[in-house]
């Protein structure tokens, strides 16, 4: 039995509201430096290793990828292992700094990797489980899930000021188990689902479809940002005297919005899985898939000269064999053999297809029970387009992928520096030890929303007029350049919108990246070419940071014998050199835009498609929605201009 994929993205936001911890590091930074006896460079690399732990996660993603096949342990295992590495990093660095385990430096950065290490075995499962059960709204998927890893640094903020406060060290603990408590117990909801549910067939009402859903799930994440930030501010003003008690209640409060969004799967059809009715003639699926598929060939724009597209009428289909082991292979299947290809349900009735925009699969969803491969997999309604299916060793001979892994190393690097620093970087501005805490969270929460947004809107815009999403990436590229231009010349009173901007530049660039590298390069591997990308921030970062950091020592040094640095410009030069560093990114992300831009021609028209289809169910030039059985259908291919 599949658990209702509803029931699992809903527990899904739970569970990447705790993979964002590695942005929770300056809450305690300032006593690991006391507890260890560090300097800023030293503190400085642990951060970085923090970093680097929470992007290292292409181990999460190849463990991921090998159980494809295992739609409901694969996800659940590679949540198990990352409780078990989150509650060994943090317990170690508690000990460690507690002086209970001897720990040389070279210990404390491994340690420090592994701390944050464990959200990416959550950020893994939870979002290529998702995106798999929605590939037509991959961005909206991607967008809320990373906006909650970007809210989780505000969350467990809240908690730590309203718990644990002052004490950072003991907080440590906190972050070692409560996540694994979250995760443990959403484990068993979290599955792929390998068919179209009745539930996402749903046209009325309107918070019942899926849009409606998702929209729902949206609006749940920005109450929680605003009321985040509404508490972070009524901390730090003079106006609210709060005490410990009403500290403790907003804790509360944040804890109780955040499972709220377990509201959304009410309706979806109970806990266990539906699949949607199977009606339709498959013939004319094939007929209208055809003609779609020439008449988008004989465009220009979409097939560039040179190009093979589509297969005559007598070009043979595809169809899935399947074995007493359950092993599928494929094997051609001709016009004149189209009568054995048909399948029938459960009821004798020859079944529709779900079609959907699985990128590069074209397999066959087989009936009676038996499991398909990860391959022959259509967990959402829509039609497919070829777009490449790309293993890892592809995408590190494409172009396309360096270009999109050097523009948000840039981009995420620069946010990673300023968010790194910014205990240190307050204290030198003439703010207090303790008033980063609202900084953090301003942070937090504008990341969280720019995930948001940059999920949302340029889903939409797809959808609507076929805008190629990459635009964004050009405009959030500008907006960090601009954002760190802005640090560089802040006061602490204008450190406020800056930690706005640079939040928003930060989890914008996090949206974009998962979600072009899904369209660009496949869903097939995609847990392992998106967790490989994610070092592109985790370099980013370290290298951003090692810079920071000396250029501070060296400024601090000038000072005299007294520790820290006090001005503007402690962070100046650092602030300056990353700005031109984020023009560098703009460029970058202008070529790939050039690059890549006449795919988002196909992928219009074939999301256009499926959203009529969604609105016109009962149309006889719909594309199916069913769960059954189908060949191959044939369709642009664009591989040999995305991967060059």
């Amino acid at each position: 039995m599949y658990v209702n994929k509803w029931a699992g993205f809903s527990v899904s936001v739970v569970c990447t509201c705790s993979a964002g911890l590695a942005y929770c590091f300056s809450l305690y930074s300032n006593q690991l430096k006391e507890a260890f006896g560090y300097d800023q460079r030293q503190i400085q690399a642990i951060g970085s290793a923090t970093n680097l732990g929470g992007y290292a996660s292409i181990i999460s993603g190849l463990v991921y990828d090998s159980m494809l096949g295992w739609d409901g342990r694969g996800p659940r295992i590679t949540l198990l292992i990352g409780v078990i590495v989150n509650i060994f990093g943090w317990v170690s660095l508690w000990a460690a700094a507690k002086g209970l385990i001897p720990a040389p430096f070279w210990l404390v950065l491994i340690i420090a990797g592994l701390t944050c290490n464990g959200g990416t075995w959550f950020d893994t499962a939870c979002l290529v489980t998702s995106v798999r059960n929605f590939p037509n709204e991959r961005g909206t998927v991607v967008g809320l899930l990373k906006a909650c890893v970007g809210l989780s640094a505000s969350v467990y903020t809240s908690i730590y000021v309203g718990f644990e406060e002052p004490d950072a060290i003991t907080y440590l603990l906190y972050l070692a188990f409560i996540p694994a408590i979250v995760v443990m117990c959403s484990i068993p909801f979290v599955n792929f689902v390998p068919y179209t549910q009745k539930s996402e067939l749903a046209t009325r009402p309107q918070f019942c479809t899926t849009g409606g859903r998702f929209l729902s799930a949206y609006q749940i994440m920005t109450a929680l940002a605003i009321y985040l930030m509404a508490t972070a501010v009524m901390d730090q003003s003079s106006a609210f005297m709060l005490n410990h008690q009403t500290r403790m209640l907003l804790s509360i409060g944040t804890i109780i919005l955040t499972l709220s969004i377990l509201l959304v799967p009410i309706g979806s059809g109970g806990l266990a899985s539906q699949r949607a009715e199977s009606q339709g003639d498959e013939e004319d699926v094939i007929a209208t898939a055809r003609a779609r598929a020439g008449s988008l060939a004989a465009d220009p724009d979409v097939c560039p000269p040179g190009q093979h597209a589509v297969p005559d009428e007598h070009a043979p289909l595809m169809s899935t064999t399947v074995s007493d082991e359950d092993d599928a292979t494929e094997e051609p299947l001709t016009p004149s053999q189209d009568d054995t290809s048909k399948r029938t349900d459960p009821d004798g009735k020859l079944a529709k297809v779900p079609h959907q925009k699985q990128l590069g699969q074209y397999d066959v969803q087989n009936e009676g029970g038996v499991e398909p491969t990860p391959s022959a997999r259509a967990p959402s309604a829509g039609f497919v387009e070829q777009m490449p299916d790309m293993t890892l060793l592809q995408c590190c001979t494409s172009l396309n992928f360096w270009l999109l892994f050097l523009t948000c190393s840039i981009g995420m690097g620069s946010g990673l520096s300023f968010l790194n620093n910014l205990g240190q970087l307050v204290i030198a501005l003439g703010g207090e030890s303790d008033s980063q805490a609202v900084f953090v969270s301003l942070f937090s929460v504008s990341n969280c929303a720019g995930r948001l947004l940059l999920g949302y809107i340029p889903e939409r815009l797809l959808h609507a007029h076929g805008t190629p999403r990459c635009v964004f990436l050009i405009l959030i590229s500008a907006l960090s350049a601009l954002a760190v231009c802005f640090n560089a010349f802040a006061s602490l009173p204008l450190l406020f919108p800056a930690s706005i901007m640079a939040g928003l530049a930060f989890g914008a660039t996090w949206s974009l990246m998962a979600t072009l590298t899904s369209e660009f390069f496949g869903l097939h591997h995609f847990a392992s070419n998106y967790t490989f990308i994610q070092l592109a921030p985790a370099a980013g970062g370290f290298g951003l940071g090692q810079l920071v950091g000396s250029l501070y020592e060296k400024e601090a040094q000038k000072g005299g014998p007294n520790p820290g640095c006090y001005g503007h410009h402690c962070f100046r030069l650092s602030f300056l050199l990353i700005a031109m560093l984020d023009v560098v990114a703009l460029i970058s992300s202008t070529i790939l835009y050039y690059r890549t831009r006449h795919i988002y021609k196909v992928e219009y028209e074939e999301l256009h498609q499926h959203d009529e289809d969604l609105q016109h169910p009962c149309s006889t030039a719909n594309f199916p929605t069913g769960g059954a059985n189908m060949g191959h259908i044939p369709s642009v291919s664009l591989s040999n201009t995305i991967s060059s």
